[in-house]
């Protein structure tokens, strides 16, 4: 039988992962936004699981903010205003999450394959949950340009309350609620540097094609995807 501390650091490890693991459609995809850059994350379309596709970001960057974004869209009306406020309020959270990180996947099972479930355990707990409720109560004084509602705080509260681990998905599960209304080659078009563009560009094509293979020429869906394709391609060459 395992000891308490083994079972304590798996059950960390394995919540966070559960709460990190995502499905996604096949005309889905992740914006990231880190410190300064934007860039892009594609499921893995290789594999399916429940008729969706699995998507893991990476777990030692809890920080970075995850937009979901869907293909093609009809949107174009990105309040680019809304979405800097929207950053800027985000990133008290972001660095505290980094925090929590060292507390809960390092310092934690450190501590309690060295010390055990001693008093030195006990301070550990208690600092990651003054840490958490601090920032719940930034969350929750920012909860406007945050674009969160009080069932959504709610839930979010609960969550890192009762299970610490998730907690470190905090800026996911916020920049995740937030919905950029624009469509993402357009959005890559104003956002992305040059380099990024470009790759978003070449694999977005390649999706795109690989997706028409599962319709009809004349099916209304596959004739959508190559006026889309098709408009992407022609801006591409110019």
């Amino acid at each position: 039988m395992p000891s308490f501390e083994v079972l304590l650091v798996l059950g960390v490890f394995g919540f966070y992962f559960y709460d990190s693991f995502m499905l996604l459609n096949i005309n889905e995809l992740i914006f990231t936004r880190s410190s300064k850059n934007w860039s892009y994350k594609f499921p893995i379309l290789s594999f399916q699981l429940l008729k969706k596709f699995p998507f893991l970001p990476n777990l030692l960057t809890p920080n970075v903010a995850l937009f979901k974004v869907l293909w093609p869209t009809n949107d174009d009306n990105l309040d680019s205003k809304a979405l800097d406020v929207f950053i800027k309020s985000l990133i008290p959270i972001q660095i505290t999450v980094i925090i929590l990180l060292l507390l809960i996947l390092i310092y934690l099972p450190i501590v309690a394959f060295i010390y055990g479930s001693g008093a030195e355990l006990l301070i550990i707990f208690s600092t990651i949950y003054i840490v958490i409720a601090s920032i719940l109560i930034y969350i929750f004084t920012q909860k406007n340009n945050l674009h969160l509602t009080n069932i959504k705080f709610i839930s979010i509260a609960f969550e890192s309350i009762v299970c610490p681990p998730f907690a470190l998905n905090m800026v996911r599960k916020i920049s995740l609620n937030y919905s950029i209304n624009i469509d993402p080659y357009l959005f890559s078009n104003e956002m992305f540097d040059k380099n990024t563009k470009l790759l978003f560009t070449n694999n977005l094509c390649n999706v795109i094609e690989d997706n028409m293979k599962f319709f009809e020429e004349d099916s209304r869906r596959y004739i959508e995807l190559d006026e889309y394709l098709c408009l992407i391609k022609s801006e591409k060459e110019n």
